[in-house]
């Protein structure tokens, strides 16, 4: 084996860590836009199974993601977060408290903002400029209105009165369904009205989740932009 060959090793590692990467968000973007836009409005209806099927498909992917970034200590934060909303979500099913709701939800939003945090390594890293980055930025803003769902069903479950026009003691697959057609709602700022936050916190949250909404297409665009002119410097 040649000095050249030996070299060669780590680069190859890389790009395939790369190609693994860039199709696992590809997967990724497909099977969440499927899950939201598609299981979530079924779950609403009472068919919760495919509501339960992407979330099962979709963890793998996430984890492949956060295996094979370069950043120990997102792979860490990432990998202990969603073994903490797994947790949280057995504990709330098994033992329902308040305890076990605090634990359920801050966990899922713990998870959500470690894998974004991952995504968006890639995402706004130097280099060219790709369709995959752009699915990667995709995900990234849908993952802003599935973090900001857990955090509104985190209100609704502790103050039932926090939303207008949310039916207390739904099942859980419909509850959700509902706040991710608000969340979106208002990180789109369309705001059809039809659920409205009366809680302090949840009004809140409203306000920031629309302000992200619009800002981080903002710098999306702008570092994006930036990218692009830099590769063709290069």
């Amino acid at each position: 084996m040649t000095r050249g060959d030996f070299l060669s090793f780590p680069c190859q590692r890389i790009i395939g860590d790369v190609a693994i990467r860039d199709h696992a968000l590809t997967a990724l973007l497909v099977l969440e836009a499927l899950t939201l836009f598609v299981a979530a409005p079924l779950a609403g209806m009472g068919i919760r199974s495919p509501l339960l099927i992407g979330g099962m498909l979709g963890i793998p992917l996430a984890l492949a993601i956060v295996i094979i970034s370069p950043n120990m200590g997102a792979r860490l934060l990432a990998t202990f977060a969603t073994a903490l909303a797994f947790a949280g979500a057995a504990f709330r099913i098994s033992h329902p408290s308040i305890q076990s709701i605090w634990l359920g939800h801050g966990a899922a939003i713990v998870a959500v903002i470690a894998i974004s945090w991952v995504i968006g390594q890639a995402v706004f890293a130097p280099g060219r400029v790709t369709h995959h980055r752009i699915e990667g930025a995709v995900i990234l803003y849908l993952n802003i209105a599935v973090l900001f769902t857990s955090a509104y069903r985190l209100v609704s479950e502790l103050d039932p009165a926090g939303f207008v026009d949310v039916p207390a003691g739904e099942p859980e697959a419909a509850a959700i369904s509902g706040m991710l057609y608000f969340s979106f709602s208002t990180l789109t700022s369309t705001g059809f009205g039809e659920i409205r936050p009366l809680h302090p916190i949840a009004r809140s949250l409203a306000n920031l989740e629309s302000v992200l909404g619009q800002l981080y297409l903002t710098i999306l665009l702008a570092r994006l932009v930036t990218l692009h002119i830099e590769a063709r410097r290069d």
